[in-house]
């Protein structure tokens, strides 16, 4: 097959990292792939996983000439199927693959924030949209409940990751003690992630737990100013962006998703695949990944919103040093039996066939 996707984000951010390993998954495959991009970042850190871009802009809803210059172009490729890879580009992106005559049109959503909630959506999904791909169970009802919908136009499936190479820990480089606990999270630093919220957390922790958070964005400083008014400044090790994942998941005794939504986190699932338990706030997502074996062992806990609901899940792992193994262990085989990146791309190729996932 031929598999364009377009990609519409300003940012390199968790949900582009993951089209673009889609892509490069299916490349290797067999595949040809092309992605269409906003920005020349984007664009950048895509080719870097061998992933061929292309820049092609599409603008707000009332920039109809882009989608007609995409759908020109896509004319032209022939591609056999079209992911629209950013939902807020729902409307022009599936306009410019039926100008340009693409037999399937597949929009992947990944955040649960993403939701047919206007009529423009609903006019779109009506028309133009052969199959919603959403990363997690809790995300599909809002689609099935479509007129015309059903589970087989929306398959569910989750992100595919493979364990990030290790090369050993920061905690001598940050001069973290090497029997203090450390919790943290990779993540930008946006304001969903709620990076303020672990940090509030932190502060309800046994006074030698440090926090290390990997992650860049603008609310830097804010974050570094929140720590130092609760106390733990000292504890608190914000290292901004780092390429190198299984570095910092190898520093953590816990890894803690504070976000007030997600989609499924893909951070979240290679601290998993790490050996890393996860305390996670109860986003779409959660329940999939940290749900329990049937033996009761589980690969994290879901906690409630507040920082004293994370830090009442966090404790009893930093004091239990089994408990910590047994959960990593169950974090282990979760992310090898349902989060495979062989079975993400099974079910892929399916739903872009026109097959069921």
């Amino acid at each position: 097959m031929f598999i364009v996707a377009h990609n519409g984000a300003p940012i390199w951010g968790g949900a582009e990292r993951a089209t673009a390993l889609l892509l490069a998954g299916l490349r290797e495959r067999g595949h040809r792939v092309l992605l269409l991009c906003n920005e020349a970042e984007v664009a950048r850190r895509a080719g870097e996983l061998g992933v061929p871009t292309e820049i092609a802009r599409l603008g707000g809803d009332a920039a109809l000439h882009h989608a007609v210059a995409m759908g020109r172009r896509l004319r032209a490729l022939r591609p056999d199927a079209f992911i629209v890879g950013t939902f807020r580009k729902l409307f022009l992106a599936s306009l410019a693959a039926r100008v340009g005559g693409v037999r399937r049109v597949v929009a992947r959503v990944g955040l649960e924030s993403d939701t047919p909630r206007s009529a423009k959506y609903r006019f779109v999904l009506a028309r133009w949209v052969d199959a919603v791909v959403v990363n997690a169970s809790r995300m599909r009802p809002a689609f099935t409940a479509l007129p015309g919908w059903s589970d087989a136009r929306v398959p569910v499936i989750h992100n595919g990751v493979a364990a990030p190479a290790r090369t050993g820990t920061l905690r001598a480089q940050l001069g973290i003690p090497a029997d203090a606990p450390v919790v943290g999270t990779v993540a930008r630093l946006a304001r969903q992630k709620r990076i303020d919220r672990l940090l509030q957390t932190v502060a309800f922790l046994p006074p030698e737990t440090h926090c290390l958070v990997a992650g860049g964005g603008g609310r830097l400083e804010r974050l570094r100013t929140l720590a130092d008014e609760l106390g733990i400044g000292a504890r608190v090790h914000l290292v901004g962006h780092r390429d190198d994942t299984g570095t910092v998941l190898a520093t953590l005794d816990v890894f803690v998703t504070a976000s007030d939504s997600e989609g499924l986190s893909n951070a979240m699932l290679e601290a998993l695949a790490c050996g890393v338990p996860v305390v996670s706030t109860p986003v779409s997502g959660a329940e999939d990944a940290l749900e329990p074996f049937p033996d009761r062992r589980r690969p994290g806990t879901i906690a409630g919103w507040e920082p004293e609901n994370l830090a009442d899940a966090i404790r009893p792992l930093l004091n239990d040093p089994e408990l910590r193994a047994r959960m990593g262990e169950a974090a282990r085989e979760r992310a090898e039996e349902r989060f495979g990146i062989a079975g993400m791309l099974d079910r892929w190729e399916r739903v872009l066939r026109g097959d069921q996932a």
